[in-house]
Order: C-alpha cells, then sequence, then structure tokens
C-alpha cells in the first residue's frame, strides 16, 4: 500500500508543477489545428522532400486522440515500417518497440510480453492471454498465430493495463493491428518477393466503390519457406517450414445520410512445420517424427453505426471459428539412436468458437476543448474444447473450456476549466466473468468472478507537447491447470491485478522534425500469474514435464521508455527506441517445493531497443538499416536458464523501376545481416538425451530467425 500512497503523491504534485508553469498556460483548445508526430523513421518513405508531419490516429484507444496526445505510452509501427522490415507476420515486428518481447514455443512467435507481463506458452492450459491481440476491432487475444501482415495500415502496440477497453484481455497491453479499408477511389497494391531459404511470398490488395456506395477491399497473401532448422536424421530443411495463406474482405454502405453497415471477413490458414530443439544446441535436429504447428482461423466481424446531433451509437459483433493442431516429437531422436532412446509424441488438437456482441454510444468527434465520452455493454462467449494425444497417455486427454464475460464500461475526457490545457480522463469497466470447466479425468469447476479495473489521467497540451500522468488498475480473470497430476492445491489459481502508475512526456522540436516520447511506470501486481512445471519420470527413464500456472503474492514491475526521432534533412531520418525494465516477484512455491523469496520474472530483459537510419542515397534510392537488440534475461520462472541477449542488424534498399512502369518499386534486403545466433525459447532442470542416460540436467533452447536475403517488386496505385 505504501507504493500506491507514494506514487498518487508523486502524480498529483507532479501536475500541479505542470499547471503552475506559466510559459505552459495555454487553453487545450489551441492543439486543434497542430499536426501530429509520425513515426520519424517513416518520413522520408513517405515524402522526401516534405516536412509535414502526418496525424497517426490512435484506433486501439477511446479518447478519439493522436499518438501525440493519448495519455499513455504506445508505439506505432507504420506501413512503410512493415515494408522496410520484409516481415510477413507480427512476430517479425515486436523487436521495434521498447519494453516488449515475444517467445516461440511454436513456428511462428506467437506469445507477447509487454512491461514483463505476458505467457510463454497456451497450449497445454486454458487460452488465458495477458496481452490482448486485436485485428480491426475483433478479439482474437491468444491465436497469434492468425496475426499475419495482410494489407496492414499499421500496428499498434498500448502499453500498459487497458482494462477500459479491453477488460481481462489487457492486463499488461494490447497489440492492434489495423488493415486498410475501402477507399473512395481505385487503389491497390501488389508484391512478389522470393528470399534465400526457398521463401516464396505474393501479396495482393484492391480497393474501390461503386455506385450504389458500396466500398469494397479485398486482400489475399500467399507466404511460404522451408525455415531455419535441418533435419540431419531425414536430410531435411524444412521439417520446421512456413505455409500460409491469408484472404481478407472488408466492405461499407451508408444506409442513409447517417446510417452506415461495415463487415469483414478474415481467414487464415497456416500449415506450418514444428522441429525446433537438438540435444547439442545446435539447430540441427534428429528427428524422425517432425512435429506440426497447423491454425485455421475464420473471424468475421460487422458493425452498424448511426449518427445523431449528440454523437453516434454502434452495434457490433464479431464470431471467430479456429482450429489449431500443435504436436512435437518429445524424443527428439529417432529410433535406434541409442539403446536407451525412446520414442513419444505429443500432440494437442483446439478447436475454439468465440462469439461477441457490443452495444457503444459515444459523444461526436469534437474539438478537444469540448467532452468526450464513450460506454458501453459488451458480451463474449466462447468454447474451448482441448485433446491432448500423448504417447505415455493410457488415453487422450480431453476438456471443454466455456469463458464468457459481460462488461460495462464507460470514459470521460474532459478539460478543467480551473486549470488551462489541463484535460483529465476517467474511465471504469466492470466484467462479470465465469469460466466453466470439465474435462475426461472428473475434474469440473465453475469460477465466477467480478473484476473491476479503470484509469484516471491528468494530462497537459501546449501547442506540441504534451505531459500526462496516470493510474490504472488492470486485471486478469483466474483459471485452472488442467493436467490431473497437476497437485489439488494447484489446480485453481486466482485472478491477478496490475496496479499501474505512469508519468510521460511527448514533445515535437526543429520546426516538427524530430519528436520524443517518454515515459516512467511503475507497477505493483497482486497474485500474480507465474508459469511453473513439473517433472515426472516414465518408465524409459526419460523425464516428462507439464505446465502448471500459479500465484505468486507480489510482482514489481518499473521501468523507463524512450522513443526518439530526428528528420535531419531532406535526405536522412534517425531514431532510437529504448526500453529499461526491473522486473520481479516475491512470495513463491515452486512445484518441487523450493521457496523463492524474490526472482526476475522471466522473459523480461533488462534493457531492450531499436536504433535506425533512414537515407535517401540518391532523389529516388531510399536506404533503411536498424539495430534491435535485448539483454539477457529468464527463459522461464521455473528454471534458471538464461536468454543471453542478442542484437540484430537488418538492411533494406529500395528504388523506383523506370521506362513506363509508374508505380513500381524493387527492394532488396538482408535479415540478421550478420547471421546471429539466438534464441527465443528455452528449458532447464531436466535432461532428454540418452547419451547421458537422462542423468544430467541440461539447458535445451529454441533458435530465432537466421539470415535471410532476398528481392521484392511492388507495385502501388
Amino acid at each position: 500500500m505504501k507504493y500506491h500512497a507514494i506514487a498518487q503523491a508523486i502524480l498529483v504534485s507532479t501536475t500541479l508543477t505542470i499547471v503552475a508553469t506559466p510559459a505552459l498556460a495555454q487553453n487545450v483548445a489551441d492543439v486543434s489545428n497542430i499536426p501530429d508526430a509520425s513515426e520519424a523513421s517513416n518520413a522520408i518513405y513517405a515524402s522526401n522532400a516534405s516536412t509535414d508531419v502526418e496525424v497517426i490516429k490512435v484506433f486501439g484507444d477511446y479518447s478519439q486522440l493522436s499518438l501525440d496526445q493519448i495519455a499513455q505510452s504506445a508505439t506505432i509501427i507504420s506501413a512503410e515500417a512493415v515494408q522496410q522490415r520484409h516481415v510477413n507476420h507480427i512476430d517479425g515486428l515486436l523487436n521495434m518497440a521498447p519494453n516488449v518481447n515475444f517467445t516461440s514455443g511454436a513456428s511462428r512467435g506467437k506469445y507477447i510480453q509487454i512491461r514483463g507481463i505476458g505467457e510463454r506458452s497456451q497450449f497445454g492450459e486454458p487460452l488465458n492471454p495477458s496481452v490482448g491481440l486485436v485485428l480491426d476491432g475483433m478479439d482474437v487475444s491468444g491465436l497469434g498465430g492468425i496475426a499475419t501482415l495482410l494489407d496492414v495500415a499499421q500496428v499498434e502496440i498500448l502499453r500498459g493495463p487497458q482494462a477500459t477497453v479491453f477488460g481481462t484481455s489487457g492486463l499488461a497491453g494490447v497489440v492492434n493491428i489495423v488493415s486498410n479499408g475501402p477507399t473512395d477511389t481505385p487503389s491497390g497494391t501488389f508484391s512478389v518477393k522470393a528470399a534465400t531459404q526457398n521463401t516464396f511470398a505474393v501479396n495482393g490488395a484492391y480497393g474501390l466503390r461503386l455506385d450504389n456506395g458500396l466500398g469494397l477491399r479485398a486482400a489475399v497473401a500467399k507466404n511460404t519457406s522451408d525455415g531455419f532448422v535441418k533435419n540431419a536424421h531425414l536430410g531435411r530443411d524444412d521439417t520446421s517450414n512456413i505455409n500460409e495463406t491469408s484472404l481478407r474482405l472488408r466492405g461499407d454502405l451508408a444506409l442513409t445520410d447517417t446510417l452506415t453497415l461495415d463487415a469483414q471477413v478474415l481467414h487464415v490458414n497456416a500449415q506450418n512445420g514444428y522441429d525446433a530443439f537438438s540435444l547439442d544446441n545446435d539447430n540441427v535436429t534428429l528427428s524422425d517424427e517432425p512435429g506440426v504447428d497447423d491454425t485455421e482461423a475464420t473471424v468475421m466481424g460487422f458493425g452498424l453505426t448511426q449518427v445523431t446531433n449528440w454523437g453516434q451509437w454502434r452495434v457490433q459483433g464479431s464470431a471467430t471459428r479456429s482450429d489449431s493442431t500443435y504436436g512435437y516429437d518429445e524424443d527428439w531422436t529417432f529410433v535406434g539412436f541409442h539403446p536407451w532412446e525412446y520414442s513419444s509424441t505429443d500432440y494437442y488438437l483446439r478447436e475454439r468458437d468465440t462469439d461477441t456482441l457490443e452495444f457503444q454510444a459515444r459523444s461526436s468527434d469534437t474539438p478537444a476543448a469540448a467532452i468526450q465520452w464513450v460506454g458501453g455493454v459488451l458480451h463474449k462467449q466462447s468454447t474451448d474444447h482441448l485433446v491432448r494425444q500423448y504417447t505415455y497417455a493410457d488415453t487422450d486427454f480431453a476438456s471443454q473450456y466455456d469463458p464468457t464475460s459481460t462488461a460495462i464500461y464507460g470514459q470521460v475526457t474532459l478539460p478543467l476549466a480551473a486549470l488551462p490545457g489541463v484535460s483529465m480522463e476517467a474511465g471504469l469497466r466492470v466484467e462479470q466473468h465465469e469460466i466453466d470447466y470439465i474435462d475426461n479425468t472428473g475434474f469440473a469447476q465453475i469460477n465466477d468472478e467480478t473484476l473491476v479495473g479503470g484509469k484516471v489521467a491528468l494530462s497537459y497540451r501546449q501547442a506540441a507537447n504534451t505531459i500526462y500522468g496516470f493510474i490504472a488498475r488492470g486485471y486478469k480473470a483466474g483459471g485452472f491447470n488442467a493436467d490431473e497430476r497437476v497437485p489439488d492445491a494447484q489446480r485453481i489459481y486466482e485472478a491477478e491485478y496490475n496496479w499501474h502508475y505512469e508519468l510521460g512526456v511527448k514533445s515535437r522540436f526543429a520546426d516538427n522534425d524530430a519528436s520524443l516520447r517518454l515515459a516512467l511506470f511503475y507497477m505493483t501486481r497482486e497474485n500474480t500469474h507465474i508459469s511453473d512445471f513439473a517433472t515426472f519420470a516414465q518408465d524409459s527413464g526419460a523425464v516428462e514435464f507439464i505446465d502448471i500456472v500459479d500465484n505468486a503474492d507480489t510482482g514489481i514491475n518499473h521501468g523507463i521508455e524512450a522513443e526518439f526521432a530526428w528528420q535531419l534533412s531532406d535526405n536522412v531520418d534517425v531514431g532510437v527506441n529504448l526500453g529499461y525494465l526491473d522486473a520481479t516477484f516475491k512470495g513463491f512455491t515452486r512445484s518441487d517445493g523450493v521457496v523463492v523469496d524474490k526472482q526476475r520474472q522471466a522473459q523480461a530483459p533488462r534493457f531492450s531497443g531499436q536504433a535506425f537510419v533512414n537515407t535517401a542515397l540518391t532523389e529516388d534510392i531510399l536506404w533503411h538499416i536498424s539495430l534491435e537488440a535485448k539483454s539477457s534475461h529468464r527463459f522461464s520462472d521455473g528454471h534458471d536458464e538464461i536468454n543471453p541477449g542478442f542484437g540484430l542488424v537488418n538492411t533494406s534498399v529500395t528504388m523506383p523501376l523506370t521506362g513506363g512502369f509508374d508505380g513500381w518499386t524493387v527492394s532488396a534486403f538482408v535479415n540478421n545481416v550478420t547471421d546471429k545466433a539466438y534464441f527465443v525459447r528455452g528449458f532447464g532442470g531436466f535432461s532428454n538425451d540418452p547419451r547421458d542416460y537422462y542423468e544430467t540436467p541440461e539447458p535445451y533452447v529454441q533458435f530465432g530467425y537466421g539470415r535471410q536475403s532476398g528481392v521484392q517488386v511492388s507495385y502501388a496505385f
């Protein structure tokens, strides 16, 4: 409680200091005509000679404000920045943002951590993510495998609790992917990419508006690659292959002058391989039964919006249907490798259906001096069927997990008349969350809890500067450990709450050519969710391990984030994004009985960041180079193995085609230029090696993507 009081005092005193400064005492309405800073990494790419700065709207925030005005820390990655990185999935972008990490455990990096909070594996237990994933307003949290970058407009990474907007899936933050919608005039893109590792990708999108007012945009993408793993036993280099198809259709229609209907459907079919671990940690596997990482999902959404003289109301809904199969060769070897070897596979087959329905009313998008408000009711219901097929199990394990949420929320933003330039934002969400669980071992449980979260913020805006402070309370529902071998005392874990305090500054200077965003945050986590594991000896002598989620008493996460960008000239812009994080938890007993008094949280690098340079080598040729780095950090809360950290260099050169090829460009790129060996997942505390009779506990690691070079030809109109 003392930390709460200290942070509250800092928030109040800082705000009073800000508003008492005469030089900054201007009305908040004055910012309505100020352009908002964009990511400087895109300034040259978008307009080589322009000093005008594009307004960046944050779609994942209720405030109706821009990136430089919202009272929270966020990173916006534009479509141009995605093109510079030449990646096809969200896992290729997350290293660009400070204090954001991800782990793989599959062919794609699916598990996101923000400021040290987030899961590493969700195949064995019911899906209950700490970081939300949203696609065009549709909540697909827990389905990171379908986060392809199909016809993307921007990617928003919102750091800190998002309880008011996203409820139980926004404990640590949210990744919001926004695609391009229909346009009034015909527009489209097309690209073909060929790269090493037998990589081939084709993307296309086209939008138009018909004479009857119907707007449509269709997009399709196909991405294939052999991957970076070599299987010495089978003589193959495609056992961790990528094979992904994505399709999207968006449409909108003005039914009347004030009533608009919009709808969309997204289908992703990812038929990927999974062959990741080797006994010698050399990225050369020996498996005779390579695993799979398949996900097929269809996401549908609709919205009906009515504009009135006081604002607007909207009814929106979504339906998600997904089938996933995840499996791996548990022994990592082939029959006959060693007299002591064993043969075992472990497969998880999951079917998940999620439906949402929401009613929302909000004020008009009026100038910033006016009171803005939003309120609504949301109902969300899911059904999750899981079947585990495991060699050493007598029968298949089957479970059904049905979470249901009903939430009411509201948020208001208003200027404080007595304090010119100061606005207050207050939001509250009350969510009734129920989980109904049953499995074929005879275990059944119903958990019903009321979860309350929200946010109170003060911000001061003057010209191109914003100073803010806020207190937020995020939450994440409790859950169950499905495996019957988990001790009864650990089968159920309680809900987690996150008290978050943040102070920040956003500023533009040097004639709007430079931008700086700073954030200082401190959070206390109550009933911190910790991912542990237990081990069980098989008759073969090998060790099986299972994931266990349990509560620690307290977690403390605090740090700093800085994002700086500067367009030095018409030809050069640079930027640096840095994050510092200190994340620990206290009061936890591991499954083996070891009492942990204090420990650094897993997947929480103390330092992370990106530096980049964009240069116009000539009037037409653009060069991009970036360095993405993370310091050492723990792989897991349940063992002591350390990821040593890494730095990755990426570069690309882009130029237009001439000779009648208007709108065409060609790019050459190299990702991971130095072919740095780095790790995205790791285990410790057990042995899987029959050569020493499974006696010596060893660390095992999964490698990230190696060096890849290629060429892409693109067309846009």
